[in-house]
């Protein structure tokens, strides 16, 4: 069965067929300014499934970073984002099945806002 994470930006959301969660070290890079890591933070429970969360660097106001996505519940985050899920049995980030991507395709309102 494969599994994925998907990395939402300006351009879009893209979706990464993996075999391993990214390491710490990658997750900062993915979620931070092109050339510097970034520390993460996560934003939990903003979609139809609640184990999809969303890692992104948690000091994206500094940054002044732009707009990029709109959330099922109407949070506005800015910057790279990385989305992946939870897995409460060892209460650590992992993977997206196929059904969550999904989810995250669908309930995504990527900026510049467009109408669906």
């Amino acid at each position: 069965m494969s599994q994925f994470y998907a990395l939402i930006n300006s351009t879009g959301i893209q979706e990464v067929e993996a075999t391993a969660m990214p390491t710490i070290e990658e997750i900062q890079n993915l979620v931070g300014i092109p050339g510097k890591q970034a520390f993460f933070e996560g934003v939990y429970r903003r979609y139809s499934d609640p184990s999809i969360a969303i890692l992104c660097d948690d000091e994206f106001l500094l940054k002044a970073c732009q707009p990029t996505l709109l959330t099922p519940d109407g949070t506005t985050l800015q910057g790279q984002l990385l989305i992946v899920a939870l897995d409460t049995q060892i209460e650590d980030f992992c993977l997206l099945t196929q059904q969550q991507l999904e989810i995250v395709k669908k309930e995504s309102k990527i900026y510049p806002l467009q109408p669906r």
